[in-house]
């Protein structure tokens, strides 16, 4: 699976990376799997049954938060971080979400493409950024009431860090192509749709998000706290019996 979707390089530069996004789509898809599974053992062969999947753009704000940045052999860097989002440029901010649903209960697996800009650095950092994916996936116990829904779940956090801090850049090809595991996050979410046609519909989304990631910088790491509110405009499509 290849996916020609922009990134940033470190350098700040524009271009095309395929393979990086596709380790991503490959984790969301093994995820998807484990979600199907899970719903399909839990629900009952005689209960109305749906699949829906939704795609979102839109933008986060993040709350001003303390971090703490350590690196060998310097002193320790602790301030209240402010971020930007920049949600179009020069990667996109988006989400994603398969739902399963049994009823007016279900499961829902959500991918939130975050982004974080430092936006007031001190004087030994350079640049400061998790932009090719502050990627928030969450599995949630989801709930709805007419044309309105709500779940709340909990799930890992990955990242793409670009950093210089002191004149040194982190090495960026960590992990999995540069994307990695580094911490974990919970997430609320609510829904309105807006049908359009037989298992189309628009929806406007909320999320709130409170996570805590610890990410490499050279010669040490950076504790970074976030608490985010993310808005979305959506398109999605359902099939499956009635609710």
């Amino acid at each position: 699976m290849s996916l020609s979707i922009g990134t940033e390089s470190p350098a700040g530069n524009h271009r095309i990376a395929p393979i990086m996004i596709s380790g991503m789509a490959r984790l969301y898809l093994l995820a998807t799997v484990a979600l199907a599974t899970v719903a399909t053992v839990s629900a009952a062969p005689s209960a109305a049954q749906q699949v829906e999947f939704q795609l979102f753009s839109g933008s986060a704000v993040s709350l001003p938060l303390p971090i703490e940045i350590n690196q060998a052999g310097q002193a320790d860097l602790s301030f209240t971080a402010h971020w930007a989002t920049h949600p179009t440029r020069p990667t996109w901010y988006y989400a994603g979400r398969l739902g399963l649903w049994n009823g007016n209960r279900g499961w829902r697996l959500d991918f939130t493409h975050h982004k974080l800009y430092l936006t007031n650095p001190p004087p030994e950092i350079q640049e400061f950024r998790i932009t090719n994916g502050f990627n928030i996936i969450t599995l949630s116990r989801a709930f709805r009431r007419n044309r309105f829904s709500y779940s709340l779940g909990a799930g890992p956090v990955i990242t793409f860090p670009v950093n210089t801090i002191r004149g040194q850049q982190v090495e960026p090809r960590r992990g999995l192509k540069g994307y990695l595991l580094s911490g974990a996050s919970v997430m609320g979410m609510a829904t309105r749709e807006f049908g359009i046609a037989a298992g189309l519909f628009a929806s406007l989304d909320a999320r709130g998000s409170a996570s805590w990631v610890r990410v490499p910088v050279a010669g040490g790491r950076a504790s970074v706290p976030n608490v985010a509110l993310h808005l979305h405009a959506g398109l999605g499509y359902r099939f499956g019996d009635g609710r």
